[in-house]
């Protein structure tokens, strides 16, 4: 549910069925109140090839070729669903993620040596507190060992990538995330 109201409050319906190639269809009763709602969305699904076992599955092939082979990211989401995407998709670029669920999470996961990451992709809508106050807190306690910080939003306000930059970050990558835009801002 956290998700679905999160992703309602960014982006209409209507443009959601328009990103995702899709259509939507509101049903009335007699008296002219809507009654049901259909919506039809377009998933590419790729078909099973019995080649691809023998040689390894695509995603080994995809980490094996890429510029993020072994880049150590952690990646901070509260939202399962999101953090679960996210993560993939990191991975298929070749990165190695580990995916906290919460501020506290990843400001103990780098810790106060920063372990290894060199990448921190954070969610700037984190309850209790926000993705700008950690990119904060962040770059003051590591000011000697600096990773790159890179946002995850759904906002497409403007101001958001200024405020990005004031606060240290590095980089923003808009939700819904696609993996090339990630590969791009990576």
């Amino acid at each position: 549910m956290h998700s679905s109201l999160t992703l309602i409050s960014d982006f209409s319906i209507p443009d959601l069925v328009l990103m995702m190639q899709g259509s939507i269809w509101i049903s009335s009763n007699s008296q002219g109140h809507a009654q049901s709602m259909t919506l039809v969305l377009r998933l590419l699904i790729q078909p099973f090839r019995r080649g691809m076992f023998e040689l390894g599955t695509l995603l080994e092939q995809s980490k094996s070729n890429s510029i993020f082979t072994s880049l150590q990211v952690i990646l901070a989401d509260d939202d399962d669903g999101n953090r679960t995407v996210t993560k993939k998709m990191l991975e298929k670029l070749g990165c190695r993620v580990s995916a906290v669920a919460s501020w506290f999470e990843c400001l103990s996961a780098l810790g106060p040596t920063g372990n290894s990451y060199q990448v921190i992709v954070l969610d700037l809508q984190m309850p209790e507190m926000d993705g700008f106050e950690v990119a904060m807190r962040i770059r003051k306690f590591r000011s000697r060992n600096r990773p790159l910080i890179i946002a995850l939003t759904a906002s497409a306000e403007a101001h958001v990538w200024e405020r990005c930059l004031q606060m240290g970050m590095s980089g923003v990558i808009r939700k819904p995330v696609l993996l090339q835009g990630m590969a791009d801002e990576l």
